[in-house]
């Protein structure tokens, strides 16, 4: 059976998805930065569930997330907060970041750890390599459908989880920065501000809201999940408590019975979400039908929404909590002192020695006085299910004894069912490998299309030359000519690439192979097999999110070659990095903002029309470049222009081996005079430059 896994953010979260049937719960700690390393924000969220004798309920786990890239300087603190965790009882840690896997499994090595939607596991590939890692569940990203799901699950020995409700962001997971670009905070570090909802204009017309995506509601497909070999159901983040027990009420019944909703829970959930538009377009593999705007109710639709959650709010409020079942067994016998014990579901079990028996004035008791008296558990976290009662006529024991029996047995089994198993701990090390100097800083030239080569480019001979794997074949005339100057080629590869599109991908790298092409990048762990089977070395991508040294180890031992840190991290905190292979940084170029597994392209001119590209402008007169990244995904590029090839000492002390140059919609003559400029060969500078996150970082 699924289980039914709930966000909790605070107190009334928790109580309303228990309450409500929830099995598990995750708690969030960390985010936001480095102010979310805190013991405190771990506890805080602990007495959430002790308000909730969240340990006495029966068959409830709590899984704790960290939902944050770790910088250096805050592994150490991660780590402790993971230690601490593990001594709290937590079932399960949740990562959202690579290198995190290792440093939990370092301080906590026998907690379960799973990995988070964040790390973008879409492939049964990627799915084994965090399996080797020691992650023993994958929460799969929400753009995938149910043919999708169900091969995976068959494919893997992995436990997989699915958000079955929720918002759905525009980006597939782990590969959206807009909000950092807009200056709100970073989504990869728990902070995002939502600007995908704002209002932009695509391809020169208003579009109002391009990127905004109806969330997601798939409880009338919860059998189809679990017939796919879905492990557990996610119930995402709700703006009112509220909402979250009737979606997790709703799911916990329907799971448990193997129906549907039925119309009348429907209407309630349309009532509660005041008439808010779902979707489960993802799961049928219509992408393009999950586009929507953002919502904004009508004032009646209000009205009736805090009618009804006031009724599922008296609802669960006053409900009682659900209890442990449990057994008491009490013997008395002359001359003899008491003896009680109780006993719960889980095998827990204590005793209690009471006084002696008629060994002093005091009231008589009987078997059915006895029973009476210790079934009155209400007001308790327990039921009694049985009483075993053996006493004989006659026996005598001061005023209350039955009373403080069951008040001890209580106490001692509620402080029985609260100890955490021990379990070990370690230390956090320094990850291994050590550093590889650089001796020199490689320049390499990344192009999105076969128009932007030259011979003058060629010229210029960069180290290395990155082009995408679709445009190779074209390009392949024109890549001899850099391989002539002394230029490495490198095919860069989709970020994603489903299973189904794995047998095309493949056919494609064998082309390139068959060219001269020996090297590919990757931006996901799951394309790293892919690349060797065609007989290729893999190099790290941006879309990895290498924000720490245990991800560049990590990164290190799946055979990657070299990685490309995140352009979130400072240029400090790239120097603080530990290189045991080759880190290579984006020094020039429009940065990546988002990418979309719909192609808001075609929704906007409506017809596929995506091979040229468009533009996407906000309200502050921002143009961010729109283009194509394979099977009508979109890539969406920053409308300022990093630029750090001007510090190249800098980039140097800093430990970094390679600096891209990354072009996306600039003219051949722009990329023959960027190149010179950043070799230092021109003082050319293009407008709109920036400094990105090298120097201010990211909140």
């Amino acid at each position: 059976m699924l289980e039914v896994l709930a966000s909790a953010e605070n107190a009334e979260a928790v109580i309303a998805s228990v309450q409500s049937g929830a099995d598990a719960i995750y708690i969030r700690f960390g985010g936001r930065g480095v102010r979310g390393f805190t013991e405190d924000a771990l506890m805080k969220s602990v007495r959430c569930l002790e308000v909730n004798m969240m340990s006495l309920i029966d068959k409830n786990r709590v899984y704790a997330q960290l939902d944050t890239l770790v910088a250096d300087s805050e592994a150490a603190a991660a780590a402790a907060l993971a230690r601490r965790a593990c001594e709290l009882g937590v079932d399960a840690l949740i990562a959202q970041d690579l290198g995190f896997i290792p440093m939990a499994k370092a301080v906590a090595p026998e907690v379960p750890i799973f990995a988070g939607e964040r790390l973008g596991l879409h492939n049964t590939a990627g799915i084994e390599a965090v399996r080797q890692l020691g992650v023993t569940r994958v929460f799969v990203p929400r753009e995938l459908s149910l043919d999708e799901i169900r091969s995976l699950a068959g494919r893997t020995g992995v436990e997989l989880a699915v958000s079955v409700a929720g918002e759905q962001c525009p980006a597939r997971a782990g590969q959206c920065w807009l909000s950092a670009l807009n200056g709100s905070g970073s989504a990869n570090r728990g902070n995002c501000s939502r600007v995908c909802e704002s209002r932009y204009s695509l391809g020169g017309r208003m579009d109002d809201f391009p990127l905004s995506t109806k969330p997601a509601l798939l409880l009338s497909r919860l059998a189809e999940l679990e017939g796919a070999g879905v492990r557990c159901a996610v119930i995402g983040d709700t703006d009112r408590p509220e909402q979250l027990a009737r979606l997790v009420g709703i799911c916990s019944v329907c799971t448990r019975e193997g129906r549907v909703p039925t119309p009348l829970e429907l209407d309630e959930l349309n009532t509660l979400f005041a008439g808010r538009e779902f979707t489960d377009a993802y799961l049928d593999g219509k992408a393009e039908d999950a586009a929507g705007v953002p919502f904004e109710p009508e004032r009646d639709d209000l009205r009736a929404s805090e009618r009804a959650m006031g009724l599922v709010r008296r609802g669960y409020g006053s409900r009682e909590l659900r209890r442990v079942r449990v057994e008491f067994f009490f013997a008395a016998k002359p001359n003899m002192p008491l003896l009680a014990g109780i006993k719960d579901a889980d095998g827990n079990h204590v005793q209690w020695k009471g006084p002696v028996v008629n060994s002093a004035p005091g009231e008589e008791i009987s078997e059915s006085s006895v029973s009476g008296e210790l079934q009155r558990t209400k007001g308790t976290p327990y039921h009694c299910d049985r009483v075993m009662a053996f006493v004989p006529r006659g026996c005598v024991v001061p005023p209350g004894t039955v009373i403080e029996a069951r008040r001890a047995l209580i106490h001692a089994l509620t402080a029985k069912r609260a100890e955490v198993p021990a379990r070990a701990t370690g230390a956090l090390s320094a990850p291994s490998g050590a550093d590889i100097p650089s001796e020199s800083l490689a320049v390499c030239v990344e192009v999105k299309s076969a128009s932007q080569l030259s011979d003058e480019l060629a010229a210029l001979k960069a180290d290395y030359l990155y082009l995408p794997l679709t445009e190779i074949a074209e390009a392949a005339p024109m890549l001899e000519r850099f391989a002539d100057n002394g230029t490495a080629i490198a095919a860069v590869l989709p970020r994603v690439i489903h299973d189904s599109e794995l047998a095309a991908v493949g056919q494609l790298l064998q082309r390139a192979r068959a060219v001269g092409v020996t090297q590919a990048l990757v931006g996901n762990l799951g394309h790293i097999a892919l690349t060797r089977m065609a007989g290729m070395e893999a190099r790290g991508d941006y879309g990895l999110n290498i924000f720490n040294s245990y991800a560049v180890a990590a990164a290190a031992g799946a055979g990657l070659l070299s990685v490309t840190a995140s352009f979130e991290l400072k240029l400090e905190q790239i120097r603080a990095l530990s290189k045991p292979i080759d880190v290579e940084m984006i020094a020039y170029g429009r940065l990546p903002a988002m990418l979309t597994e719909r192609c808001i392209i075609k929704a906007s001119a409506r017809r596929c029309v995506c091979t040229g590209g468009m533009k996407l402008s906000d309200s502050y007169g921002h143009v961010m470049p729109v283009m194509r990244e394979y099977v009508c995904r979109n890539a969406i590029y920053s409308s300022d222009k990093v630029y750090m090839a001007d510090r190249r000492a800098e980039l140097q002390r800093a430990g970094v081996s390679r600096m891209r140059l990354l072009f996306t919609n600039e003219g051949a003559r722009e990329c023959v005079e960027v190149t010179k400029s950043c070799m230092g060969q021109s003082s050319y500078r293009p407008n709109g430059l920036t400094r990105g996150f090298y120097v201010k970082g990211v909140d």
